[in-house]
């Protein structure tokens, strides 16, 4: 096998990039691949376009080494070129909130044998207003404001305390004013006044693992989190709700799963600010959508948290595929 490493040289933690490069040389040793080529990045999009060329080329897999910024231009890659070629994750950002979902650590061992079982599971991707793509979440509100707020120098430095801190200050200088929004939820349409939203594939977003606890990566579904109107009164149940995974089951929470989903501002001089996989996009409107099984990933054969996240119904199952031979 011949595997492309795609490297965000500037993605959190240095060590972790080299235990990538390691994790490589073993298996290049042990005979499980023939060939690793490395690829750096230095601009946004070159992880992007780099996995589009690959998909001409005679890769058998890539792998994202970088944080979920990283990870998501390479799912945008794939899924342009319409590639089946697999992605295996190498988290080495700040918060790498769909490995941690799915149960990837960055470790050796891990990527060693994430690549020699070559577990191929064909996995959901969101797009974005009809010309992005994420993986693991679209949101908008205070949680957006958060996350295209904090410096990468503080992400690197302090990692999620980062986020915990601006956080903060975020909700002291916004309170607790909501907006009112207009949704359309798989057809149906409903005005509501909004703190937050979350549109998520996995579990975990901005840091918290718990936050959409119903999520499955292969279900055709995300799942839709809406918190609504905030006070001090009931703001602490609904954080407490966001940090043990009962977020769903508060009454100021909108729990619902979704394929299609569009938000429209009932008034258009407020400002809503939108995220994409932790990365700035825009303000409404904003329509995402579900595509199920758009792209390959390759996930850990024995991780509970794995096991967890992967829906068990038999449409789902039919889509693992453990033999490389018969995936090719």
């Amino acid at each position: 096998m011949k595997g492309l490493f795609i490297i965000n040289p500037s993605s959190g933690k240095q060590v972790n990039q080299g235990k990538a490069i390691q994790a490589a040389a073993e298996l290049l040793t042990d005979g499980v691949i023939e060939e690793a080529t490395f690829f750096y990045t230095r601009a946004k999009d070159d992880a992007k376009n780099r996995t589009i060329q690959a998909s001409r080329e005679d890769y058998d897999f890539v792998v994202a080494v970088g944080g979920d910024g990283t990870v998501n231009e390479v799912v945008a890659g794939l899924y342009l070129s319409k590639s089946k070629m697999p992605l295996a994750i190498f988290p080495s950002g700040t918060v790498n909130d769909f490995a941690t979902s799915v149960g990837i650590t960055p470790t050796v061992t891990n990527l060693y044998y994430l690549i020699k079982d070559f577990n191929v599971l064909p996995t959901d991707i969101g797009c974005f207003n009809e010309k992005q793509y994420f993986l693991n979440v679209a949101a908008g509100g205070i949680l957006s404001d958060v996350a295209h707020s904090v410096s990468v120098e503080s992400k690197t430095l302090l990692g999620k305390t980062a986020y915990i801190t601006n956080g903060v200050k975020k909700i002291a200088e916004k309170g607790f004013k909501t907006t009112r929004l207009l949704f359309e939820i798989d057809g149906k349409r409903e005005e509501i006044d909004v703190y937050f939203f979350i549109f998520a594939n996995s579990k975990s977003v901005g840091g918290f693992s718990k936050i959409c606890a119903d999520a499955k990566i292969n279900d055709g579904y995300m799942d839709l989190c809406i918190v609504k109107s905030l006070d001090v009164m009931n703001a602490l149940p609904v954080f407490t709700a966001v940090l043990d995974g009962s977020l769903k089951n508060n009454k100021q929470v909108e729990y619902r799963q979704a394929r299609d989903v569009k938000i429209f501002a009932t008034d258009e001089s407020e400002e809503f600010h939108l995220d994409c996989d932790g990365e700035y996009a825009g303000e409404l409107p904003l329509h995402v959508e579900v595509l199920q099984a758009a792209v390959n990933l390759l996930l850990p054969t024995e991780s509970r948290k794995t096991k967890q996240i992967v829906a068990s119904t038999d449409e789902a199952e039919k889509y693992l595929i453990s033999d490389f031979n018969k995936f090719i």
